[in-house]
């Protein structure tokens, strides 16, 4: 492992930031207190907490994400198996185990990037109750959401049935590394085709993105309910189908993870040639730039991505590929979208990194200067993969 002492500077701030100001004891976890993180406190102000939702502007005191949970405690994780030897985090590790362990029992919704979170951190950590939570999600991704008639994993609940591209390709991956990691061939062929049939649903072969959302009718048919092409989505779709390619050797998943960071990187317009960085979407219907702010998740989602891609091409021996790109997202997120001050991350900033102005329930302007548990996690989760040399879990 080659460590980075920025890198290792920001995690071990943020973490301790978190440590100080980021857990809420009031939190609600299926109606009962168990205590998580807050969703979010004002940056000088950390007494201000869950104090903007850019969606509802609403949250109550005893509400939060148990999904930031989850990318602390892999965080957390991912620090202690940098640094085996370091026991400063330590005592976070036992505070948050049982309240994500109680949170992601029997997880039950489509959302493949828990399977790969509760995995990945419970070997770290050599948890294997969150091993085994690992194993309840792919089965409840299996059992509850795969349809056998239409070879897709969905929400079969809704009418028509609907899904998240991201979603649903990382769970039809989960469903395929945990077929061959705990022997269930069926959940392997399900992810196997279910994975195929999203992809020639959702990708967009003129543009090389895959669309947001989608819908399927009865008799099959799928249709484009979400058209936009968010960087998020894409790094994640590439990250997944890196560890499909790694469980299958299948060349089809490398070559569109290829394509899909050509046109993010280079030719769609999504990275700003003048400051760096990608903007929030691109309309795959007209399009269009949505480029009024730029989120850290989805700079954080296509460096994870695209690590990974390059991981695979070292582990063949082909050239690694898009490395400056590579390079100035490890220097954003650890420059530019970090707040070197107060130790902390955004939701979003504008194209040239200044607070994002938005307005509140009362149609006042407000300054989004709250760190958010969620751009927290997933900003230490890519950095923190970057100092790792082998392909994760």
């Amino acid at each position: 492992m080659r460590l980075n002492p920025t890198i290792d500077q920001i995690a071990q701030q943020v973490l301790f930031n978190i440590r100080a100001n980021g857990f809420n004891p009031n939190a609600r976890t299926k109606k009962l207190v168990t205590g998580g993180l807050y969703v979010n406190w004002q940056m000088n102000n950390p007494n201000r907490t869950n104090g903007l939702n850019v969606s509802s502007n609403d949250d109550p005191p005893s509400s939060h994400d148990i999904q930031t949970d989850l990318y602390y405690l892999n965080a957390l994780a991912e620090y202690k198996h940098l640094h085996p030897t370091d026991s400063s985090y330590d005592q976070d590790v036992q505070k948050i185990s049982p309240i994500v362990h109680y949170e992601f029992f029997n997880y039950n919704l489509p959302k493949g990037w828990i399977y790969f979170y509760l995995l990945r951190t419970g070997l770290y950590l050599n948890d294997q109750a969150l091993v085994s939570e690992a194993n309840m999600a792919a089965a409840n991704y299996y059992n509850n959401w795969y349809d056998s008639k239409f070879n897709l994993l969905y929400n079969k609940a809704h009418d028509p049935g609907v899904y998240s591209v991201k979603h649903t390709v990382t769970a039809s991956v989960a469903m395929m590394d945990a077929g061959i990691r705990w022997n269930q061939p069926q959940w392997l062929q399900a992810g196997k085709t279910a994975l195929n049939t999203a992809l020639s649903a959702s990708y967009n072969l003129q543009t090389h993105l895959f669309y947001n959302n989608m819908s399927v009718n009865e008799n099959a048919t799928e249709v484009v309910l979400n058209d936009q092409a968010r960087p998020s989505t894409q790094g994640s779709i590439v990250e997944a189908l890196m560890d499909a390619y790694m469980l299958t050797h299948t060349q089809q998943y490398l070559d569109i993870a290829d394509q899909v960071l050509q046109s993010m990187l280079v030719t769609s317009g999504l990275w700003d040639q003048n400051y760096g960085g990608l903007y929030f979407a691109l309309n795959l219907n007209n399009n269009q730039l949505q480029q009024k702010y730029k989120e850290t998740r989805s700079q954080a989602h296509t460096l994870i991505g695209l690590y990974r891609y390059n991981q695979v091409l070292r582990m063949l021996n082909q050239p690694q590929k898009y490395l400056d790109k590579q390079q100035q997202l490890i220097n954003l997120l650890s420059t530019s979208f970090y707040e070197p001050t107060y130790h902390g991350y955004f939701y979003r900033l504008t194209p040239t990194f200044q607070n994002y102005i938005s307005r509140n329930a009362d149609g006042q302007l407000q300054s989004e200067n709250y760190f958010t548990t969620e751009a927290m996690g997933i900003a230490l989760d890519a950095l923190q993969q970057t100092e790792m040399d082998f392909i994760p879990f």
